[in-house]
């Protein structure tokens, strides 16, 4: 069973109507340093997938909170997710 996580990234006040975006990645056997990497780099993705309508300058301004935000939402998810997990046996 490949164990996955989904990234979502809301877009911030500049985002008219809101919309999110969200890429699967898997992260089965990966070490933290491995999962940090894949979910940054994912992030990365969906924020620019996210943020393309915009001007270079908004891009500019939001994509850092963008992604830093997805990484942590993600990071916050799979923590949660693996005490449930945990907790369960």
């Amino acid at each position: 069973m490949f164990r996955t996580i989904v990234l979502a990234a809301a877009l911030g006040a500049l985002a008219l109507p809101a919309a999110a975006e969200s890429v699967k990645i898997h992260i089965a056997g990966l070490d933290s340093a491995q999962t940090h990497a894949k979910i940054l780099a994912a992030a990365q993705q969906v924020c620019r997938a996210a943020l393309r309508e915009h001007t270079s300058l908004a891009q500019f301004y939001e994509r850092p909170e963008c992604v830093r935000e997805a990484v942590t939402r993600a990071e916050t998810e799979l923590a949660s997710s693996r005490d449930s997990r945990f907790a369960s046996r």
